[in-house]
């Protein structure tokens, strides 16, 4: 992982526009004190005026500063755009010790949309680096035209599966919701191709329901809680239960 760089120095434009700032609010800040009672705000615009001329003197941007329950933050956007940047190139493995550990020291990161992404697309990489290893005889296809939730067709000698890999930030969801289950049984009904859904977070009891129901129907479905190597087993067993003999015209 990257370490998170400290922010350049402000340029000289920039320090300048600090300082008429800095000059400014501490002005208003010390005319309300004798045109309003409003004590608490005379004093965060004197300290905000300060602040900026500290930036103006030191030339260095601050990360935040805190004035009761309100926080004011400077230069975060830049350094975590450059540590999720760090990922696009790195290992899966690589990429997802550098988004933990960010999140761990910057957890306001995950309403960042970029760190989102990444997040899921460092996700997928993981599976499919894991279908890799263990099925060594496997290729795979992430070609996804018209291809409904699925992510990508793990491929063996005349055998094959398709994966749809679920994502979800687990700090705003605990379980998959059983409508999404519900609505990819229905989706593999419609296929000759097994579907194995893989995610990050579990299913609730009426998902596995669903899922059951829809194997008692026939239709060729399974579902795989996979967080990390600890589930490889069962990544394993899910998939080789699924794999099928390809019909003779597609092989």
């Amino acid at each position: 992982m990257q370490e998170i760089e400290d922010p350049a120095p402000l340029s000289v434009w920039s320090r300048v526009a600090a300082g008429i700032s800095g000059v400014t609010l501490c002005g208003a800040g010390g005319v309300a004190v004798f045109a309003t009672d409003n004590q608490a705000g005379c004093v965060a615009l004197i300290l905000a005026g300060g602040l900026f001329i500290l930036l103006t003197i030191g030339g260095n941007p601050l990360h935040s500063l805190g004035f009761g329950e309100t926080q004011m933050r400077f230069a975060v956007q830049k350094r975590r755009q450059q540590v999720i940047n760090s990922v696009v190139d790195a290992s899966p493995e690589d990429a997802r010790r550098t988004l933990e550990v960010l999140q761990a020291i910057d957890p306001g990161v995950t309403r960042d949309a970029s760190f989102r992404y990444h997040s899921q697309r460092t996700y997928i990489n993981l599976i499919v680096e894991r279908f890799m290893q263990l099925f060594p005889d496997c290729t795979i296809n992430e070609s996804r035209r018209d291809r409904g939730n699925i992510d990508f067709d793990v491929m063996r000698p005349d055998m094959v599966i398709s994966v749809d890999v679920l994502f979800h930030e687990e700090f705003s969801q605990h379980f998959v919701p059983t409508p999404s289950i519900w609505k990819r049984a229905r989706k593999a009904g419609e296929s000759s191709t097994p579907v194995l859904i893989v995610s990050n977070i579990p299913l609730e009891q009426a998902g596995y329901r669903s899922l059951q129901s829809a194997r008692d129907h026939g239709v060729k479905i399974a579902f795989v809680h996979w967080r990390d190597e600890r589930d490889d087993a069962a990544l394993h067993t899910a998939a080789e239960d699924l794999f099928v003999q390809l019909p003779e015209e597609q092989g």
